[in-house]
């Protein structure tokens, strides 16, 4: 499973990047995905290729793509941010801190971890954004 992979904070960003433009009407270019993370093409390069080594990233002809493993662990990533948002948010930060916070650390949490947290809580519909929280894997 993907979520074994050992990410960065940086690969962290170009997966969650990549995940919400997936389904973008245009295909996904390395200069798009320089220019949202604002870092120089040489180094978004960089990042793509240590994600295509991890099988989590594709290139093909230009355009950038998540592998069906890169898509999991983005949606696991999107799960786990907004659990442990939540949390924070239910013990009393507030929702910049706890968005920043969760950014910082749901790449480093597993999955069962968050499954207590989420247990805890009585298993959330929506985060503290209103967004729903979807299940990327089997509690």
């Amino acid at each position: 499973m993907s979520d074994d992979i050992s990410i960065t904070r940086k690969e962290r960003d170009c997966l969650v990047t990549l995940g919400r433009h997936r389904d973008s009407e245009f295909p996904f270019r390395l200069v798009d995905l320089s220019k949202i993370m604002d870092i120089k093409p040489p180094t978004a390069l960089n990042l793509i290729k240590r994600l295509e080594k991890k099988n989590l990233v594709l290139r093909e002809r230009g355009m950038l793509k998540l592998t069906p493993g890169g898509v999991q662990r983005f949606l696991g990533l999107e799960e786990m941010h907004r659990i442990f948002e939540t949390l924070m948010v239910k013990y009393g930060l507030g929702l910049d801190t706890a968005c920043t916070l969760s950014e910082n650390l749901d790449y480093l949490l597993k999955h069962e971890d968050i499954d207590r947290m989420f247990d805890i809580m009585g298993k959330p519909k929506k985060c503290p954004h209103g967004v729903d929280i979807v299940l990327s894997h089997q509690s």
